[in-house]
């Protein structure tokens, strides 16, 4: 019987080692020589006279910009204030607006917004009519933030007429009293 002989095949894998390894070498030198060798300036050949003028005329400018933007005066805002106005918190009486007043489902929903903050107090609802009340009651004062309202009035419509109804809301908290007015049409 014959042998047959192998053939080792180890100097391939030699030969593409060796190629990527140029290669890799080639890529490194050309990088460099593009990357690093446009950053340095020439010096003294005749073709690179051109060349000096620009980038000394460029750094000059930037200079010149800063000393024009360093000199500039700086003009300073005028200050805002804060608020407008006095303080509603000081003011012996007590303002605010009727934020909503509309009828959802068989309910009158009537809304209060406090301008001044107010820890407690009572907040009278008065509907009124052709001169005279036709409905009463009553709500606490809820604090927030900064201001203040009262719980909420939902009143039933069944036992409201019809017609334009003048809204009156009596405040009272501590020594600080104040009403409120609105209208609704039901």
């Amino acid at each position: 019987m014959t042998q047959r002989r192998k053939r080792n095949k180890k100097w391939i894998s030699w030969i593409i080692i060796l190629a990527l390894l140029i290669g890799a070498g080639v890529v490194c030198f050309l990088v460099k020589k593009t990357y690093f060798d446009d950053k340095k300036e020439p010096e003294g050949d005749n073709s690179s006279q051109s060349i000096t003028p620009e980038k000394k005329e460029t750094v000059p400018k930037k200079k010149e910009e800063e000393k024009t933007k360093e000199e500039e005066p700086v003009e300073e805002k005028e200050k805002v204030q804060q608020y407008d106005g006095t303080d509603p918190n000081v003011a012996s009486s007590v303002t605010g607006v009727i934020t909503y007043a509309g009828v959802s489902g068989d309910q009158l929903m009537i809304r209060v917004n406090i301008d001044q903050y107010l820890n407690g107090g009572k907040c009278t609802l008065g509907l009124r009519q052709d001169g005279g009340n036709i409905y009463s009651a009553e709500a606490n004062i809820v604090d927030s933030a900064a201001t203040s309202t009262c719980e909420g009035f939902n009143i039933p419509v069944a036992g409201l007429p019809k017609g334009n109804i003048n809204i009156v809301i009596y405040i009272s908290s501590g020594d600080k009293n104040g009403e409120i007015t609105g209208e609704v049409t039901l």
